[in-house]
């Protein structure tokens, strides 16, 4: 499976998991040395592209011009 790296603005939020979930995020964490909050994202990631869910990345800003 493969994850594209999508550069969006990221808020801190709080999730409630089960004790196993976490445990097996932890087991991952030590074994690749992914972080438990890139799990995460990649997972929710995953499922919502797997419901049909387009998520578009932040369109940049047009430089502004300055002026004399």
């Amino acid at each position: 499976m493969k994850y594209s790296d999508i550069r969006m603005s990221r808020r801190t939020t709080t999730i409630r998991i089960d004790d196993a979930l976490l445990e097996g995020l932890q087991i991952m964490k030590d074994r690749d040395g992914v972080p438990i909050s890139e799990q995460v994202r990649r997972a929710i990631q995953a499922w919502l592209e797997s419901k049909g869910v387009s998520l578009k990345p932040e369109r940049k800003r047009a430089a502004t011009r300055k002026r004399p």
